[in-house]
């Protein structure tokens, strides 16, 4: 193929010169468009065209250097073709891709998965056509890493560093055809594009919930909401249910991150989160209800942080140091969560502004403070009552209180509810950001309410217990137990002594076959409570199948006192385990 560089138009293109290696269909239609000299058709972005531009740069660089056409393409002609021929079925086509580029540039997650659902399924074509091509224009190319790194948090059993190869077995070992896979993957592309873009396939409502999770930059949880929106798609809940649930995860988001809670935890807790919660079918009945009984039961560092610490946290920590989150809180006490009235656009021409000034050594401000200065300084600078917004490089700066606030009336206007306060008052000191941070943290707990059901959840303290705590349990039963954030309810103490037991052997089968190979007493108990020789016991209760078996026969005070004896065997804390009883 031969470019006149000067014109920018195909000298020649002859139909023998048939292609051998194809682009993939999306960069293919760009370069039919740019053989057929169509350039007002090309997408500019294209990898197609901007490779064309840069190699035309480069020849018209080396035109002016007295190299000829004739030059470069005789050059051309001395590149070597190798060609890989491939022996079936000796040669695994897929094994080849995987390692052929092992010396060069890593392979994507999206590329290996791609071509391992493709090139191993006689019906590539088909189900590049009507499966892998809508998604990966649904979302883009950029974001299909991320997109598959959900996906197999979302799939996979377990939390394996070399996701790739452990899809591999997980699709043989389930016998899953590759056609199934794409159709779920389409579907879950949708929800994704909703999760990380604004969809025209939800409603206002729903979008602006989701532009929370965005701009707290929680990306975490989505593997969790696929199981959510398939109940919304398969109308096993409605909108209404769908927005209470997204707006109080994004109200448990929000609390952790203001309370300072770290997120490494976030990830094994919304991988099996779903069904936890909705371990029986029946539970979705009542769908809202059962995810705020399960979610007020925590007690780990997951637990949702009440009220009064959240909002403790929100009037006097550094809000400032995190600053999507000091956006998002602020952009939601202007514009409430989601409303009918226009809202002021939150964006990157929008700043975060002190209005006592970050400039410790401004003299205005000190001699306004006076002997107060440096305290109120170090307590409330970046804390809630001194943050505002306004345009970006705003003129605000190290400027007096006075001249603030007039600019705060004359440009930045349009910040209503954020700056009601600030105008009306004569100075700004401590008391002033104390009032303010006062009526704003007030005003995101009533936009964030945690919902009577659940706070009633969270109060019935006296329900709540620890194995082993001392607490007489005679005349009460057991309604459920977490154990290591799992939720397990049950009808006598009998089952939730069984229940802990297998949890514990699928946790360390090992520890528990030795322990039971010794007739393990846990203490000074004349039978055992494990064993393989149920003849020992008098109640015995086989562990799934193990060949161990436990004393069924016991008390409930005797049950409590058990668990934590084997928690301890098993290098687990107390606060690891929590029951509750009716």
């Amino acid at each position: 193929l031969l470019f006149n560089i000067k014109n920018n138009k195909i000298l020649a293109k002859d139909d023998k010169l048939k292609l051998k290696l194809k682009p993939i269909k999306t960069d293919n239609i760009q370069f039919v468009l740019l053989m057929d000299n169509k350039f007002d058709e090309i997408n500019k972005v294209s990898n197609i065209y901007l490779n064309y531009e840069y190699f035309k740069t480069l020849i018209n660089k080396e035109l002016k250097n007295e190299i000829t056409i004739k030059n470069i393409l005789t050059g051309l002609k001395k590149l070597n073709i190798v060609m890989i021929s491939l022996k079936e079925p000796a040669d695994d086509p897929q094994v080849v891709f995987e390692r052929i580029n092992s010396t060069g540039e890593d392979l994507t997650l999206a590329d290996l998965i791609r071509n391992y659902i493709l090139m191993t399924d006689k019906n590539m074509e088909q189900l590049y056509d009507d499966y892998w091509l809508p998604i990966e224009t649904k979302i883009g190319k950029d974001n299909l890493v991320d997109f598959f790194q959900t996906y197999l948090i979302f799939k996979l059993p377990d939390n394996s560093k070399e996701q790739y190869y452990s899809f591999k077995n997980y699709v043989s070992k389930m016998e899953i055809s590759h056609e199934d896979l794409l159709i779920e993957m389409k579907r879950l592309s949708k929800y994704y594009f909703a999760f990380t873009y604004k969809s025209s396939d939800y409603s206002t409502k729903i979008n602006d919930l989701l532009e929370g999770f965005r701009f707290l930059k929680q990306t975490t949880i989505f593997s969790f909401l696929f199981s959510i929106f398939d109940d919304y798609e398969n109308k096993l809940i409605d909108e209404d249910i769908l927005c209470d649930v997204l707006k109080f995860f994004l109200n448990y988001t929000l609390r952790r991150a203001v309370v300072g809670i770290p997120t490494n935890s976030l990830r094994g807790l919304y991988k099996t989160l779903y069904r936890r919660i909705f371990d029986s079918c029946e539970k979705k009945k009542d769908y809202i209800k059962t995810i705020y009984s399960f979610m007020a039961s925590i007690t780990s560092k997951d637990a949702v942080p009440n009220d009064t610490l959240f909002k403790d946290k929100l009037m006097n920590e550094n809000l400032y140091k995190n600053k999507d989150m000091c956006r998002y809180i602020l952009s939601i006490l202007e514009n409430g969560l989601y409303t009918s009235k226009e809202k002021v656009v939150i964006d990157k021409t929008i700043s975060i502004e002190h209005i006592l000034p970050q400039n410790r050594e401004n003299i205005d401000w000190q001699k306004d403070l006076g002997t107060k200065f440096s305290a109120v300084y170090d307590k409330y600078l970046n804390t809630l009552g001194n943050l505002t917004l306004t345009g970006y490089n705003s003129e605000l700066s190290d400027k007096p209180f006075n001249v603030k606030k007039k600019l705060i009336i004359d440009k930045y206007s349009k910040f209503t509810y954020l700056n009601s306060d600030v105008v009306s008052e004569s100075r700004w000191d401590d008391v002033s950001i104390k009032c303010r941070a006062e009526r704003l943290s007030s005003r995101i707990l009533d936009i964030f309410k945690l919902d009577e059901i659940f706070k009633k959840k969270i109060e019935l303290g006296e329900n709540r217990h620890f194995a082993g705590d001392g607490k007489d349990l005679s005349n009460l039963k057991p309604d459920h137990f977490i154990l290591l954030g799992e939720n397990r309810f049950v009808k006598s103490a009998a089952e939730m002594l069984c229940e802990v037991c297998t949890i514990l052997f699928n946790l360390d089968s090992k520890t528990m076959e030795n322990l039971a190979k010794e007739n393990y007493s846990g203490g000074k108990a004349e039978r055992p409570l494990l064993t393989i020789d149920k003849s020992l016991l008098r109640q015995p209760k086989e562990i799934d199948n193990s060949g161990i078996f436990v004393e069924a026969n016991k008390s409930f005070n005797d049950v409590s006192r058990a668990i934590k004896i084997l928690l301890e065997e098993f290098d687990l804390n107390s606060d690891d385990f929590v029951f509750y009883t009716k």
